[in-house]
């Protein structure tokens, strides 16, 4: 018998003609890269569950719009117009919202992000065969971070924005798709859709006649889309009639309305800066430029992603021209990343489809990835900082004097009776002032065992020298509603909640603590951030009373009988 020599075997599967086995990284690589694109949306949907659950600002415009003084909904309304935007879908999604979600906000945030995961799932289907298994996972992976980029957490956090962007962005792309597949009514009829979305969808109609022209259909079906947005728009000139407004009139100024264009489309570049976003613009339309000579085979696998080039494109004109008189930051806003993403995601899928250098082109994808979520940053933090203002708007609404809050929460004295009719928050049952003893508005509660910061600057000395500091800087009356705001501590906890109490120890008001106050964190040396608070109450006659809920149980202190009257 012959012995076989080690490794023998391996030597004639290596020589005997079949083809080596892919390595882990060749075999799972690209769909682990794939699967990455499942992050953007989860760190997205971390930001929706912790907003606050009051809606945003144009909401509130649409919902008097769209209901009686009973709640009851008003179904013509559904037609009508939002500083000129075509607004049927998202104020059906308002009203659903309200009638059968207690009008919470995360909700809706939800149905927003679903949104984006279908845009993301569109932009997958679209993509050209001719790619590689890398390079659809990486690119997948790179729309998803765009669709969820933090310069866009307004359109999820404040889900009223994402009603119209993220739904208008997911219409366009299934029109594109549906144009590409052949399915030339099902594309008119996204298009459609998305035109009663929101006013710049009405860009889908070009970008529909150029994928088809790429494609090489027939002229009626170039023409097609063309007479029809013809229509719509006619159709939308017509029926808005006087309506419209929304801030500033238009600007007449070219430059300043080609800056708040061209930033738009370069806003995922830069924090805050408008001219890196401006040159960022510059550069992307240079880059499709750039790749514009193709072969017909080329322009046919290409064509959705030209038309959503153009789509974007057509986006940042109609908002440059509304949009520019507010500013040279004008283009920057969150709520326009839905179209910035739109031009950067067909860019990348047509460099890294283009011929030449596939490696290199391939990196770029990598770069956008790291590149526009890092510069995200600055966007999302200063969308996060303004949530204690909602969560206070939501805490005035309920006492029913939202008096502070004009610029948020318009016509109060025709609002909220819909919201109550209607069991809207916060007249819902997920309001909560967030006390962990479960203590609410119009509690009424006994402050025997509550202690009380004994000297006239309510400081009270602990055995180990640690103070007890609840500080009321601001004490104002605006209208009927009197707001507070300053920082505590207690030893080295900051506090859990605070209420407003009157003299018979009923809940009458409430407010928000966790905010950050350096200026308190420097006097405080190795305490957390967020000793600032700030409450509101009715500014009814009769002393009030403050108190704060620490791990050691409720402080209170009494408010001035005078407090300073706002005009």
């Amino acid at each position: 018998m012959t012995d076989i020599a080690p490794g023998t075997e391996r030597d004639e599967r290596t020589t005997s003609g079949d083809p080596p086995r892919p390595s882990p990284l060749h075999r799972y690589g690209p769909l682990l890269l794939g699967l990455s694109a499942i992050v953007p949306p989860l760190m997205m949907l971390r930001e929706v569950l912790r907003y606050p659950q009051m809606h945003f600002y144009d909401y509130w415009w649409v919902l008097l719009d769209i209901t009686n003084d009973d709640g009851t909904l008003r179904p013509e309304a559904l037609l009508g117009f939002r500083n000129e935007h075509p607004f049927v879908l998202p104020s059906l999604l308002f009203w659903l919202s309200a009638r059968y979600g207690n009008g919470l906000n995360q909700p809706l945030g939800l149905l927003i992000i679903a949104f984006g995961v279908v845009s993301v799932l569109l932009v997958w289907a679209m993509l050209p065969r001719s790619l590689n298994r890398w390079q659809r996972a990486g690119l997948v992976a790179a729309s998803s971070t765009l669709v969820f980029n933090p310069h866009g957490i307004h359109n999820y956090v404040r889900s009223m924005s994402g009603a119209s962007w993220l739904l208008a962005l997911a219409l366009v792309l299934a029109a594109l798709l549906a144009v590409q597949r052949g399915h030339r009514l099902w594309a008119v009829a996204f298009g459609l859709l998305a035109s009663i979305s929101y006013g710049t969808s009405f860009a889908v109609w070009p970008a529909l006649a150029l994928v088809a022209w790429l494609r090489g259909d027939r002229r009626r079906w170039v023409a097609t889309p063309l007479v029809v947005g013809a229509v719509v728009v006619l159709t939308w000139l017509v029926l808005r009639g006087p309506q419209g407004g929304g801030g500033s009139s238009p600007t007449d100024d070219p430059a300043q309305a080609l800056l708040a264009g061209l930033s738009m489309l370069g806003m995922v570049w830069t924090g805050t800066e408008p001219a890196i976003a401006l040159i960022a613009g510059v550069a992307g339309l240079a880059a499709l430029v750039a790749h514009a000579q193709q072969t017909p085979e080329q322009r046919r696998s290409a064509a959705p992603w030209w038309g959503l080039a153009l789509y974007a494109v057509g986006c940042a004109v109609m908002i440059s021209g509304s949009r520019a008189a507010f500013g040279e930051s004008a283009g920057l806003q969150s709520r326009y990343n839905s179209m910035t993403a739109a031009l950067w995601i067909a860019l990348l899928v047509i460099v890294v489809a283009w011929p030449k250098l596939p490696k290199l082109r391939t990196v770029i994808v990598g770069g956008t990835v790291l590149a526009t979520v890092a510069l995200g940053a600055p966007m999302a933090q200063s969308v996060r900082a303004d949530a204690p203002n909602q969560e206070l708007l939501a805490i005035a609404a309920r006492i029913e004097h939202p008096d502070a809050f004009a610029d948020r929460f318009p016509e109060p004295e025709r609002l909220l009776p819909r919201l109550k009719a209607l069991g809207h928050y916060p007249f819902s049952p997920e309001f909560s002032l967030g006390c962990p003893d479960g203590l609410e508005i119009g509690d009424r509660v006994s402050t025997a065992t509550w202690r009380t910061p004994s000297d006239g600057v309510f400081r009270e000395p602990r055995p180990d020298g640690r103070d007890v500091i609840l500080n009321v800087e601001t004490d104002q009356v605006h209208g009927g509603a009197r707001m507070l705001e300053g920082w505590a501590i207690s030893g080295i906890e900051r506090a859990r909640c605070v209420a407003v109490l009157d003299q018979s120890g009923t809940v009458v008001g409430g407010g928000v603590v966790d905010i950050p106050r350096s200026d308190a964190e420097a006097q405080t040396p190795g305490i957390e951030i967020g000793l600032g608070f700030e409450a509101v109450a009715p500014a009814q006659p009769g002393p009030l009373r403050v108190a704060f809920h620490f791990p050691d149980g409720w402080w209170i202190r009494p408010l001035t009988e005078s407090p300073q009257v706002v005009s």
